[in-house]
């Protein structure tokens, strides 16, 4: 959709430059993604679930400990 808009000439170029973005248009794409995506994360964080929501949400025999000891480079794995 074309649309007219003035926009800040400085901003645009510092999102251009920090995106690595090309054209104007991947810029401003760019930045809409990024406010949609940041404005969904403050609307989760503002509101979280309930701990209820969250049992059963990951298998109890699930352990990130020991599978982190076992991506360990250099670590010999006890069932090696």
């Amino acid at each position: 959709m074309k649309t007219t808009v003035d926009i800040d000439e400085r901003k645009l170029r510092n999102v251009m430059r920090l995106a690595g973005a090309r054209t104007r248009k991947a810029a401003v794409d760019y930045a809409l993604e990024c406010t949609e995506r940041m404005e969904k994360l403050r609307r989760v964080l503002e509101h979280p679930l309930p701990d209820e929501e969250y049992r059963g949400a990951v298998a109890e025999e699930y352990n990130l400990s020991d599978l982190r000891e076992k991506d360990t480079p250099g670590r010999r794995h006890v069932d090696d």
